[in-house]
């Protein structure tokens, strides 16, 4: 019993060593980013003593823009649009990806059917469908939004697919072996498995949604962010140009954060620190 007693011991202080290596290490890889991020900040601000204010703007001059635009009321609206465009965009995609995924890993004849078409669309750029939407639904919200669901879409389903067909056979054959029904097997066994790929997916189809929310107001908008840019472009406002610019930026970065910060609360198993 002592021996036993001991041996727990030792692995709960093994278990207690390795946990505080990891947070140690995910501390020391979060500040190294951070102070990517600052030094990006320090090198585009030091590139403004070498260019021209007609054709390039500091982060100061910047953010004194964005706040003047604020004040102004003239960014409120053109945030409202853009973010209408892309969260109904991305919801759909959501929505009708994550079921397309899975049922493509569960039937081959679901897979047959969806998978050349997945591959056609999903390698067609969006900046050539981006005209032809406009032709078709004008230059209302319905054709950014249609931008911003065949951008986001293809990622989801690809990898909503692989994170359920790459499920181990072992882990469906001792779930089938205690009489698990497809329902049980389904949601214990693959949406778990498949959570961190679909997350990922949601990762990629937001900065393929902004961008289709982007390639749409340049096209045909009289609002958004984007439409924004290209008006300030034709008037050489460089500073409220790059106040849209960042405005994309911050939002795929937060998109990005947010979903890795949801995977790492709803799949903590997949949680990796490298060495």
């Amino acid at each position: 019993m002592k021996m036993k007693a001991s041996s727990a011991a030792t692995i709960q202080e093994w278990s207690n060593n390795e946990a505080e290596k990891g947070t140690a290490l995910r501390w020391r890889y979060t500040a190294l980013g951070g102070l990517s991020l600052v030094l990006g900040v320090v090198a585009w601000q030091a590139a403004t003593l070498f260019t021209s204010k007609l054709f390039f703007t500091g982060p100061w001059q910047t953010v004194e823009a964005f706040v003047q635009l604020l004040r102004s009321g003239e960014l409120q609206p053109q945030l409202w649009v853009s973010g209408q465009e892309f969260f109904y965009g991305f919801g759909l995609a959501a929505l009708t990806g994550v079921p397309i995924g899975f049922a493509m890993a569960v039937s081959r004849s679901v897979e047959a059917v969806a998978d050349p078409w997945t591959s056609i669309l999903y390698a067609t750029p969006r900046l050539a469908l981006g005209p032809l939407l406009i032709v078709w639904l004008g230059i209302g919200i319905s054709s950014k939004v249609v931008l911003v669901f065949l951008g986001a879409v293809f990622p989801i389903v690809i990898n909503t697919y692989a994170g359920a067909k790459n499920i181990d056979a072992q882990m469906k054959l001792v779930a089938h072996a205690f009489g698990a029904t497809r329902w049980q097997q389904f949601r214990s066994i693959l949406v778990p498995g498949a959570l961190p790929h679909i997350i990922s997916g949601f990762r990629i189809g937001a900065i393929q949604g902004i961008l289709g929310v982007i390639v749409g107001e340049f096209f045909g908008s009289r609002k958004g962010v984007g439409n924004m840019i290209f008006a300030a472009a034709e008037t050489f406002d460089t500073a409220k140009m790059f106040v849209g610019i960042a405005i994309f930026a911050v939002g795929g970065l937060l998109a990005s954060f947010s979903l890795r910060a949801i995977e790492k609360w709803y799949a903590p198993w997949k949680r990796t620190v490298p060495e």
